[in-house]
């Protein structure tokens, strides 16, 4: 089992995740082919739901051992991933948190985590960066990437924070990097909205800048987000629940106390894979205001930033490779 067709999804994140982990099948002496017709395994990285379109695509796969990689940010598996899940011989996930919840409806779930790559900013990015935040030389500003209209992101109670943390600190800017849908935040005081595309470059400088990476998810099967943030050795302050505790923990970051409450007939309606009375977490408004402002007092910790900093060897291409290859020996054995 030499080569292997790894389909890329659409969605951004499934898609970046993707194409790092095409990379580590170099790494770990697999081929990549070019078609699933040339290829030994097939690997499925979407959405479970539209796994049958793959194969009204692509009718080789059918023919082919096959593994699907899917991800879920909650604790009970969609019941719409069944269907798929029937179709495939193995399911790989990032993190144990999210295989936890795959394995109610598949027997052979691996884990395969995320690759945490340190993406550079040349001086031109930083000259960017600054050029677009127009900051004055006091001024500090807190960092958030987020899907604005998913609920999951909890863009509103980031929102609610802030807006407590910045009276009486002029000089204390949130930036949000909006994804998907640029919606707008109106008169919201010291908050900056970047809503166009930006080069890895320049996302490594707004990364750079930050006095700390701020996300009170409801849930993530790993957090792309986060994790980069991390490599930057940037403080991360995101709720203490989910997948992002496979590289979290308090010595390298900030989990944010939560509770757990349903999920409630917003969600349900946005997304099949929701029913109301699945649970997610609720984040401590109060302890992430306390950590925000602890910020601005104190500054950075640099041993946490060195800390965090570590994330990006822990799953480095090469280390996550060395993972992958040992998952593809396994699967020819059987």
């Amino acid at each position: 089992m030499r080569r292997v067709w790894w389909h890329l999804s659409d969605y951004i994140s499934h898609r970046r995740a993707g194409e790092a982990y095409r990379k580590c099948l170099s790494l770990a002496g697999f081929e990549v082919a070019d078609r699933p017709e040339e290829a030994d395994l097939v690997v499925l990285h979407d959405d479970p739901m539209n796994w049958s379109d793959i194969f009204e695509r692509f009718p080789a796969v059918r023919t082919k051992p096959k593994v699907g990689f899917a991800v879920w940010e909650g604790l009970e598996l969609p019941e719409v991933y069944r269907a798929g899940f029937a179709l495939v011989d193995e399911v790989w996930t990032a993190s144990a948190f999210s295989a936890a919840a795959l394995r109610q409806g598949h027997a052979r779930v691996r884990v395969l985590p995320h690759v945490v790559e340190v993406a550079g900013c040349a001086a031109g990015d930083l000259e960017w960066a600054r050029n677009r935040l127009s900051l004055g030389p006091e001024s500090r500003y807190f960092f958030s990437i987020v899907d604005a209209i998913n609920p999951r992101k909890n863009l509103d109670a980031l929102l609610r924070v802030f807006a407590r943390v910045a009276h009486g600190n002029p000089t204390v800017f949130l930036v949000v990097k909006q994804y998907r849908m640029n919606v707008s935040f109106g008169n919201a005081a010291q908050v900056l909205s970047i809503g166009e595309k930006v080069t890895d470059g320049r996302l490594a400088a707004l990364h750079a800048g930050a006095l700390a990476y701020v996300s009170p998810h409801r849930g993530e099967a790993w957090g792309l987000g986060l994790s980069e943030a991390m490599s930057h050795g940037v403080p991360v302050l995101a709720t203490g629940w989910s997948g992002n505790m496979e590289f979290m923990d308090e010595r390298n970051s900030i989990p944010l106390r939560f509770e757990l409450e349903p999920v409630g007939e917003r969600m349900a309606r946005m997304l099949p894979h929701f029913r109301p009375g699945m649970l997610w977490a609720k984040v401590d408004e109060q302890h992430l205001q306390r950590e925000m402002l602890r910020l601005i007092r104190r500054g950075q910790d640099p041993i946490m930033c060195e800390r965090a900093r570590a994330v990006a060897e822990r799953f480095s291409s090469r280390r996550v490779a060395g993972i992958l290859g040992g998952l593809l020996r396994d699967l020819k054995r059987d």
